[in-house]
């Protein structure tokens, strides 16, 4: 018999991987207001420091979810491609494209197959993903879909808040074992041919790690 914290945490996972679906199907309308409440109103800000870690050129994020960092990239004009698997989720940001006369070229598509010819783009993005990141499959999907000198931007592996109100209140969905998660996606990363490199991003609220990966170099 597994202990209790062994079994808690089975559960916690098959509960979240549960709400994850219903607000990126049924529930995708209120993926936004959700999200707030649990960071507290950083959730878009979190979106939009990945940013700050990408290269110039062309722009693939996988999992866009409502849409919000498509809309910014297109608004800067970047050359940017969203991939998502849920249809929900693509009419919720075609609503938000439309409402602004933007236009984003989007995929509906799993990470771990994406129709993407090999070295199509600059920087790939991934924030806040489920558990499609720590695929093999969507690992090596994204070694090949990136170029020789791009980069691919992994945020949101967990986050700690500043304040220890606000980490003791997020604790179990946005911190606990957020170091292990990370430990192990840096492995499977490795292991597809890239090489990694953890970046603690940090504010006067919080601390987001980055995972930033490249293609390891042939010799």
């Amino acid at each position: 018999m597994g202990s209790p914290r062994r079994f808690f945490s089975k559960w916690l996972n098959k509960a979240y991987r549960w709400a994850t679906e219903q607000l990126y199907g049924p529930f995708a309308w209120a993926y936004e207001g959700v999200a707030w409440l649990v960071s507290f109103g950083y959730w878009s800000s979190w979106r939009l420091d990945a940013l700050a870690y990408t290269r110039p050129g062309s722009v693939l994020e996988i999992g866009f979810g409502p849409g919000e960092l498509l809309i910014t990239l297109a608004g800067e004009g970047r050359d940017v491609v969203g991939l998502e698997p849920s249809p929900q989720m693509h009419q919720v940001t075609r609503r938000k494209l439309d409402k602004q006369l933007l236009y984003v070229n989007r995929v509906c598509a799993a990470a771990e197959a994406m129709p993407f010819p090999s070295e199509t783009f600059d920087n790939l993005i991934s924030t806040f993903p489920s558990n499609y990141i720590l695929d093999e499959d969507t690992l090596k999907e994204m070694l090949r879909v990136i170029r020789r000198q791009g980069r691919c931007v992994v945020l949101g592996l967990g986050v700690e808040f500043t304040s220890k109100f606000k980490r003791w209140l997020t604790h179990l969905w946005l911190g606990a074992g957020h170091d292990v998660v990370v430990a192990h996606f840096k492995e499977i990363a490795e292991g597809a041919g890239f090489k990694v490199m953890r970046v603690d991003h940090q504010t006067d609220a919080y601390t987001l790690p980055v995972l930033i990966l490249e293609k390891q170099d042939d010799d």
